[in-house]
């Protein structure tokens, strides 16, 4: 018996078939759990007992769905942001869509390699705080699996480019640079996901709407007073991070309006007091809400 060790998992991705050795590797944080489920139906009716017939059942829909984690640095943000924003990118700048292309993932579970057609991006949730790395959390939906057996997954170099961490990153909030000491920006692509018609796989997955928050925290100080009750028409700001290692290398979120509900902060005894905010960031007249820009040599 040979045992699947998650240590050798091994995950691509791709615009197309077939995966080759121009995929992109990805190196996943933790864990990876886009899987497919399939349902068991039965009929359900009265049979004059509490027994349930195996006769009377029959396969179900079927879902792809699941996450993956991974550090955000160059190579994985220039392939990924489009997949995000659902722009192209022009001159090292990725802008939002109103749809998504799809991709493929591969997955090289040692034992099985699976293939995932038909990806779409549901969630990616950018995070970092003190003392760690920047990471990109990502929802993923697909429409169908294909199991393949061990040993087909392409030969690929592991990703060595420097990544970003939290501390290379300066936030300007109302025109002012803040202290702060983490950070969530969260793209929910609202995806319709049971588009299934009269097919036991999903047939497509379309772009229905978009969210786009921040959260950051902040210590409670004379310097922030101005962020509690700011106007409704909230204000722009721009989350950027130079990687120290690589000075080329850097990562602008530039946001078009925050609007922050007002909300006072509490206190705890023995403790400096903290400042968390949570905004939804908009479209401002002519100003999208996000831009991303991923600039390197």
């Amino acid at each position: 018996m040979t045992l699947g060790i998650g240590t050798f998992t091994r995950v691509a991705i791709d615009s197309a078939l077939p995966f080759d050795t121009s995929s992109i590797p990805i190196e996943i944080i933790d864990s990876e759990s886009l899987i497919e489920t399939q349902t068991i139906d039965e009929t359900g009716g009265t049979t004059g007992t509490t027994e349930h017939l195996a006769e009377r059942t029959r396969l179900g829909q079927k879902r792809c769905s699941g996450s993956i984690k991974l550090a955000a640095s160059r190579l994985a943000l220039d392939t990924l942001l489009p997949l995000i924003l659902g722009g192209d990118e022009s001159s090292n700048e990725f802008g939002l869509e109103d749809s998504l292309p799809e991709f493929y993932m591969m997955v090289d579970r040692d034992e099985k390699v699976y293939t995932y057609s038909g990806c779409r991006i549901a969630r990616a949730t950018f995070t970092g705080s003190s003392g760690q790395m920047v990471f990109i959390e990502l929802d993923i939906e697909a429409e169908t699996e294909t199991e393949g057996n061990a040993g087909t997954f392409p030969t690929l170099a592991t990703p060595t480019e420097s990544p970003y961490r939290f501390e290379d990153g300066v936030l300007t909030l109302q025109s002012t640079t803040r202290e702060f000491s983490e950070f969530s920006l969260t793209i929910e692509n609202q995806l319709d996901t049971e588009r299934f018609e009269n097919n036991l796989t999903r047939v497509d997955l379309p772009l229905l709407d978009r969210v786009i928050t921040l959260s950051t925290n902040h210590p409670w100080s004379t310097d922030n007073l101005d962020l509690i009750k700011q106007d409704l028409t909230g204000a722009g700001g721009s989350l950027v991070f130079t990687n120290t290692e690589i000075t080329s290398n850097i990562l602008t979120f530039t946001f078009g309006t925050i609007q922050y509900p007002s909300k006072t902060p509490g206190t705890t005894k023995a403790q400096v007091t903290r400042l968390p905010l949570e905004g939804m960031v908009r479209k401002a007249g002519s100003t999208p809400s996000l831009i991303v820009t991923n600039a390197h040599a």
